[in-house]
This record gives structure tokens, C-alpha cells and sequence, in this order.
């Protein structure tokens, strides 16, 4: 088992340390259907089919990410499902910030360090087809902790690293993972009255920013106004009407 007590004081945790995985996603997903309790962790050091929102591959080199998947069985309905991935951008935050370092969260899962991002987080789970709630859960958390020898890829324009070379990448590595689970299990017992809200709202990225929103192949203008309760965002268009868009309906790109 992988040791992250020196970091992280959550009772219960099981975590496991492999070199090389398709994804940890995936395989802690398996392991849930095989009836892993609650609290099983997947930490690895490179991943070969690492995975986004939209199926979209994740970047994934070896020694130069934290990469980690949580499983959570929580009672929670799948509309409730955001509040796992808000927590876990507020922890993810709050644990670079240890680090002296001050990111920022793009709404509504990623983390951008000096304009470059350097965290992504995807949640998948399965529904309980007699209560209609989440079975499980599966929370993985991307961090990009320095930059690849040989860059990193033209595709990715936004991607950065959270250091430079020099720290040790396996303590590193270590520490940040054992400091994220901590900040984010503090939280999960009472999820559902959402007590990192104002973490998270803190750290936004897009309040009072331009962004471009963009749906259905098409995009358009607008103003980014505040975070509603559920973490979806009010923003105003172009035509001075106010809306709030939830998480599954578009994605955002800020202009700046």
C-alpha cells in the first residue's frame, strides 16, 4: 500500500501506487463493480490511456503528473453529482496553495496556475437503478506536476506545469495527493450542504470576466456573473439577458 498518512489524517483510506496504468479512472471503476468499499485509491505514475471530459485522451507522461482516481459511494442523485468534482478543484486548490502557490479554477474543473492549466478532474459514476442514485463514484484528479522533457504537445497551447524540475518527483508527488485526499475528505461527510463553496467561488477564474460559451457547435458572448448554489453559472448575454447554464450543457472559454 502506498503511504500517504504523513500527509493526509482521513481514517480509512486505502491507496495503492502502480508505475503504469491504462487509466486509473478505469481500472478503480472495475475495481467498484467488484464491490471495492468506499475510500480505495489509485495513484499512478504514467498513464497510457488517460481520459477528459468527452472521452477526450488526457495527457499523461511518466514522472512529470499526479494522477489519481477516489472511489466514492455517496448518497447523492446524479444531478448532485458537481458537487464531487467542485469539491475536489477546491481541495486541489487549497493543497497548492500549501505549496505557496495561488491557482485559479476554471468552472467547472479545471485549475490554472499563471494562465496555463495544470489540473483537470473527471467524475464518472454508476446509477443505482432501484433509488435512482449514484451507485458510486469515481473522482480522478490530473495534476501536471513539471513539464515533460520534451514539452508539452503543440495540440495543448493551455497546458503547464505546477513546478519547475527540482523537487523530488515521487515525495512530490506524494505530499500533493496526500494533502489533496485531506482538504477533500474534511469535506465529503457533508457534502450536500456544500461547505467549500466559498473556496471554490473564491478562486474563480471567469467572475466578472468575458467568456465565450460554446453549445450545440456554436458560439457566443457573454458575461460571467456569479455561481448559483448548485455551482452552475449565471453569466449575462450579449443582449443584457441574464441565464445560468449548468456544467453538462456547455463548455467555457475564457477570453482574455
Amino acid at each position: 500500500m502506498f503511504d500517504l498518512s504523513p500527509y493526509c489524517s482521513y481514517p480509512g483510506l486505502t491507496a495503492e501506487f502502480r508505475e503504469e496504468v491504462t487509466s486509473t479512472n478505469t481500472l478503480l471503476r472495475q475495481q467498484a463493480e467488484d464491490g471495492a468499499p468506499e475510500g480505495s485509491v489509485l495513484l499512478a505514475a504514467r498513464q497510457t490511456a488517460g481520459r477528459g471530459r468527452r472521452d477526450r485522451s488526457f495527457f499523461s507522461p511518466a514522472d512529470t503528473g499526479l494522477y489519481l482516481s477516489i472511489l466514492l459511494r455517496p448518497k447523492l442523485g446524479p444531478q448532485e453529482a458537481l458537487y464531487l468534482t467542485t469539491c475536489a478543484a477546491a481541495a486541489v486548490a487549497l493543497a497548492l496553495e500549501e505549496f505557496g502557490l495561488q491557482p485559479q479554477i476554471k468552472w467547472v474543473n479545471d485549475l490554472f496556475l499563471k494562465g496555463k492549466k495544470v489540473c483537470g478532474i473527471l467524475t464518472e459514476g454508476a446509477i443505482d437503478p432501484e433509488t435512482m442514485g449514484l451507485q458510486y463514484a469515481i473522482l480522478g484528479i490530473g495534476v501536471n506536476l513539471f513539464p515533460p522533457e520534451e514539452g508539452f504537445p503543440a495540440d495543448l497551447p493551455e497546458a503547464g506545469a505546477v513546478f519547475a524540475r527540482g523537487p523530488d518527483p515521487a515525495e512530490t508527488r506524494r505530499k500533493l495527493a496526500g494533502r489533496i485526499l485531506d482538504h477533500f475528505f474534511r469535506w465529503y461527510p457533508n457534502i450536500q450542504d456544500r461547505p467549500f463553496f466559498e473556496v471554490y467561488r473564491d478562486r474563480s477564474m471567469v467572475l466578472g470576466q468575458p467568456i465565450t460559451i460554446l453549445q450545440g457547435g456554436t458560439s457566443r458572448p457573454a458575461t460571467a456573473l456569479d455561481l448559483e448554489p448548485d455551482f452552475s453559472l449565471r453569466v449575462r448575454e450579449a443582449d443584457g439577458r441574464e441565464t445560468v447554464l449548468s456544467s453538462g450543457e456547455v463548455s467555457i472559454r475564457s477570453v482574455f
